[in-house]
């Protein structure tokens, strides 16, 4: 809010004309998607469904646990990596090869 009030103080008038119309426009947005919100869950409930009967069950259960790939040790502690996603930094410089498990 401080920074739409120091808009406000040094805009000109033909900016904060611009400004006025991008807020009304986004307003009207807003409320084009609450109206359709509305009649969405009117319509949801008068099929007699409910929310949670669009719920996937698969979008609440957890990713399974990736075994690990390679194993080092460095300064005797033991680092594992399951070779996805970014490459620790035990494992930079490493022959990988040589650390699978």
């Amino acid at each position: 809010m401080r920074e739409i009030r120091s808009f406000i103080k040094t805009a000109s008038y033909s900016d904060l004309n611009k400004a006025l119309e991008l807020i009304q426009a986004a307003i009207d947005e807003q409320a084009k998607q609450e109206e359709a919100k509305k009649e969405v869950l009117a319509l949801i409930k008068e099929k007699g469904l409910s929310l949670e009967d669009f719920a996937s069950e698969s979008a609440t259960d957890k990713r399974s646990k990736v075994r690990p790939k390679y194993r080092i040790e460095k300064d005797g502690e033991v680092f594992e990596w399951t070779g996805r996603g970014k490459t620790p930094k035990a494992f930079v410089d490493v022959n990988l090869e040589e650390h699978k498990i």
